[in-house]
C-alpha cells in the first residue's frame, strides 16, 4: 500500500463516527424475601463489555406463599436488542413465576432495572398484595395484554 493510501485510510478512520465497548450494569442476585419485604431495591455495579456486546437485564420473580424467590442477573450479552418484555410463567393460587428481561445497546448502562416494582406491580394487580396500579403509574410503566412495557 502506497503512502497516500495509507494517509487517506487513516484520515478517513478518524472521520468515522467513534463506536466503543458498551459499559453496562452488572447485578447477580438470588435471594428469598417474605412477600410483606416487597417490593425491593438494589445497587448495581458496572461492567465493560466486549466489543459488539449489549447490555441486558433479567428478573425472575417465584411466589409460593409467603416467600418470594427473587433471582437477578445483569450484565454484558451477545443477544440481540429486545424491548422490556414481561412474562407470566405460572400464576397463582399458590405458585406464582413472573420474568422481566431487556436487551439494550443504545447507550452506557442502559440496562438500569433497579427494583422489583415492573414486576410486582403486574402481581399484585392479579389481586395478591397491596400495591396495585398506583405503583405502577408512579413508574411510568403501561402495559398491554402481552405485558411488554413501553415507555
Amino acid at each position: 500500500m502506497s503512502s497516500t493510501s495509507l494517509l487517506a485510510l487513516l484520515g478517513v478512520t478518524f472521520l468515522l463516527p467513534c463506536v466503543h465497548a458498551l459499559d453496562c450494569q452488572w447485578a447477580a442476585i438470588e435471594t428469598v424475601l417474605n412477600t410483606s419485604q416487597m417490593p425491593v431495591e438494589w445497587t448495581n455495579g458496572k461492567k465493560t463489555c466486549d466489543f459488539g456486546d449489549g447490555c441486558q437485564d433479567t428478573l425472575m420473580l417465584i411466589e409460593n406463599g409467603p416467600q418470594v424467590n427473587l433471582v437477578l442477573t445483569k450484565g454484558c450479552t451477545s443477544e440481540k436488542d429486545h424491548e422490556v418484555q414481561v412474562t407470566e410463567h405460572r400464576t397463582g393460587p399458590g405458585l406464582s413465576v413472573i420474568s422481566y428481561t431487556h436487551v439494550c445497546r443504545h447507550r452506557d448502562l442502559c440496562n438500569d432495572l433497579s427494583t422489583s416494582v415492573p414486576l410486582w406491580s403486574l402481581h399484585t394487580e392479579k389481586g395478591v398484595g397491596q400495591l396495585g396500579a398506583q405503583e405502577e403509574e408512579r413508574e411510568g410503566a403501561v402495559w398491554s395484554k402481552e405485558h411488554r412495557a413501553e415507555g
